[in-house]
């Protein structure tokens, strides 16, 4: 069957516009998901909060892409990989390469010897940019969670915890999560899980975002239609809570890692912290020093003549 052809008409030239301007406003977070150029538009008031109108901005940036009008790396797909491809040219391209990254990628842990060992969950992969480059700067983990954890990743985590207690720290888990019956209810059940049934004590567990404050305090877009009755969890959520359903990806990516630092920050001593960054500054250098002097030893050194 022929697929049906793509049209630029007036209004959708309109909303092409509309579209980079919401992305050129999020260059700072390049790659975006399709979800979170949806939000920013739904906070405009630009476009419904519905399925339907995500599946129309879905149709119409793939063939501003198609038709260039959206330039390709403004966006990616994040639940699809691609394995990196094994070999090198020859021994001359792998030389280079060592050489280059020869004493120059040490990274020392700027948390060591800190009461807390912190870890930050969040619910939607999609998100993983803010959070992994967060975690990397605090030299922590950033966790993934997908839903409902497996015994087999809560057992993952359970061993890093045991680890961190018998070194004397105080395991942390900060949680980042939809608002949603089933959003609140993975979070509980994540807890319940380690204490009752896998007897893992000692931990704090911190709810971040997002929570009912959150939807008031940044206006966000909530669709009271995406809380199904058929959802179990229904009658307790909104009793508690009231008909709302606002996903993470809402929340503008400036906010969430304004959000994210806050609450990694407050379980660290950041004057220690800061004085692991400046001993690593020492480190590098001295590194830097016996780089430039084995590099001049293997500059004497033909290896191709071994």
């Amino acid at each position: 069957m022929a697929r049906r052809e793509w049209t630029w008409t007036a209004k959708r030239t309109e909303q092409a516009d509309l579209v980079n301007q919401a992305v050129d406003e999020l260059s700072d977070y390049w790659p975006l998901t399709l979800r979170q150029v949806y939000y920013r538009l739904v906070v405009k008031g630009i476009i419904e909060n519905t399925r339907s109108k995500y599946n129309d901005l879905s149709k119409l940036v793939k063939y501003m892409r198609i038709d260039r009008l959206l330039v390709w790396n403004a966006i990616e797909d994040r639940t699809r990989r691609v394995t990196k491809k094994r070999g090198n040219t020859d021994s001359d391209e792998y030389l280079k390469e060592e050489l280059d990254i020869f004493l120059s990628e040490y990274q020392r842990c700027f948390v060591q010897g800190q009461v807390s060992y912190v870890e930050v969950w969040y619910e939607k992969d999609a998100l993983s940019r803010i959070f992994e480059n967060i975690a990397w700067h605090f030299c922590i983990r950033a966790v993934v969670c997908r839903g409902y954890q497996s015994v087999t990743f809560l057992n993952g985590y359970r061993d890093r915890a045991l680890r961190a207690q018998k070194q004397g720290q105080l395991p942390v888990i900060l949680y980042f999560g939809d608002f949603d019956p089933s959003g609140i209810q993975m979070f509980e059940a994540t807890q319940e899980t380690l204490e009752k049934e896998m007897n893992l004590t000692n931990i704090l567990y911190f709810r971040i975002a997002l929570n009912l404050a959150d939807i008031y305090q940044y206006e966000l877009p909530h669709n009271p239609d995406a809380v199904k009755k058929s959802d179990r969890r229904y009658q307790k959520f909104v009793k508690e809570y009231g008909r709302f359903a606002v996903e993470l990806d809402a929340l503008h990516p400036a906010t969430l890692e304004k959000i994210t630092i806050n609450a990694v920050e407050a379980q660290f001593d950041m004057g220690l912290f800061n004085e692991q960054k400046e001993i690593e500054g020492l480190e590098r250098k001295r590194l830097a020093a016996l780089k430039k002097h084995v590099l001049k030893s293997i500059d004497d050194f033909n290896y191709k003549n071994v």
